[in-house]
């Protein structure tokens, strides 16, 4: 079953090319990871009426799980939060950022969906760390299997960025700790 991917939205991109985007990002999840849910919706600002309205403006996406009232679960990408207005630079590195951040919004629903309905043997307060985790390793699969010149590029620097972050992480833990005693 292939996830329907609807569009409803007004900001001016190219939306096919968003739409493949997307499935290029699908096709690296497990199709297990996706079961129970039945649509994507691109829309401009999220529409839940249970949330405050400034929590929507600012909210790139959202879960719907599966309610009494409706058949499947179903996840919603709103596309003003991740275009925002204002100067040149700012609209620029927006679009230029588009795609990964539509990525790494897509794989946080998709693990907020398995996690809660799929997934057994993770408690309630360890969801946010595991959201974190499964977004992390989906993404390096991801980034593994696309095969541009940028891709083609980096891939040799990796394992040198890979420990630098792991050695900066050390460094922010360390002075942390020592501002706090």
């Amino acid at each position: 079953m292939t996830l329907k991917i609807e569009n409803r939205t007004t900001v001016r991109l190219n939306v096919q090319k968003l739409t493949e985007h997307i499935h290029s990002v699908l096709e690296t999840i497990p199709r297990e990871h996706l079961r129970g849910v039945s649509k994507l919706v691109l829309v401009d600002y999220v529409t839940d009426s249970r949330l405050d309205p400034q929590t929507r403006r600012e909210l790139p996406g959202l879960y719907h799980p599966r309610m009494p009232g409706s058949p499947q679960a179903w996840l919603e990408i709103a596309l003003r939060p991740l275009t925002p207005e204002g100067s040149l630079w700012k609209r620029l590195s927006a679009r230029l950022a588009l795609k990964a951040n539509v990525t790494a919004t897509l794989l946080s629903l998709i693990a907020q969906h398995y996690y809660l309905t799929l997934s057994h043997g993770v408690r309630k307060g360890h969801y946010e760390q595991a959201i974190r985790n499964y977004v992390d390793r989906h993404l390096s699969i991801y980034a593994r299997t696309r095969k541009g010149w940028r891709a083609r590029l980096i891939r040799p620097f990796l394992p040198w960025l890979e420990k630098l972050a792991r050695w900066l992480q050390k460094r922010y833990h360390q002075h942390a700790r020592q501002r706090r005693a």
